[in-house]
């Protein structure tokens, strides 16, 4: 029996969030980077020693940082999308991963609150502690989320091979992202990597 239009509609059209979200996010990162990296290294930015440190919440501090702000927006909102059409689309299993994925995605819609500058000598602001407590309510949702999805896959035989791909991007991106240095871009990239790999994977499956 064919699904309902409107749940193909629905989750087709996660599929596409999920799509755009990380793309979309990276490319403005990207071109930000480029355009505002002089003023990154002032405001504490070390590339290779302390990555994670200023980048990339700092490119909202920028005469371009309107940009990062709506880029953290679009991309938090877009990523609830896909965790809604996630949920509908890998039928059986907990709701507990996609509902983690969602709330990760409400988080990065919070990151859209400008962060302080590392090097500064005023006191913290109201939107630079929104800011951090949404970076640490974002991982805090995100890395229980890999596990969670990976049991869900495992029981729907349309995204086992994806559940296993799920919990190896959990166990990688774990370690990549505490240990100190460069590793932590290729944290950002495997996630980023990961959601674009699922949502290709729900697209697929819309119509099974």
């Amino acid at each position: 029996m064919a699904p309902p239009i409107r749940r193909v509609l629905t989750v087709r059209g996660a599929a596409i969030a999920g799509i755009v979200g990380p793309a979309l996010f990276m490319l403005v990162v990207v071109v930000l980077t480029v355009v505002q990296y002089d003023l990154m290294l002032r405001i504490g930015w070390q590339p290779l020693e302390d990555p994670a440190g200023a980048w990339p919440s700092g490119l909202a501090l920028g005469p371009y940082g309107w940009a990062q702000s709506l880029n953290f927006a679009a991309s938090g909102t877009l990523l609830i999308v896909f965790a809604i059409g996630l949920h509908r689309g890998a039928v059986s299993g907990s709701k507990v991963g996609p509902a983690l994925l969602a709330l990760s995605g409400v988080a990065m819609a919070l990151l859209a609150f400008e962060t302080d500058p590392i090097i500064r000598t005023s006191p913290r602001s109201l939107h630079g502690w929104v800011h951090d407590l949404a970076f640490v309510l974002f991982i805090a949702s995100l890395t229980p989320s890999f596990f969670f999805l990976w049991r869900r896959m495992e029981k729907d035989p349309l995204w086992r091979s994806h559940g296993r791909y799920t919990l190896i991007a959990g166990l990688l991106t774990i370690p990549l992202f505490l240990l100190p240095g460069p590793t932590y871009y290729l944290s950002l990239a495997l996630i980023l990597g990961w959601l674009e790999v699922l949502a290709i994977r729900l697209w697929a499956v819309a119509d099974e």
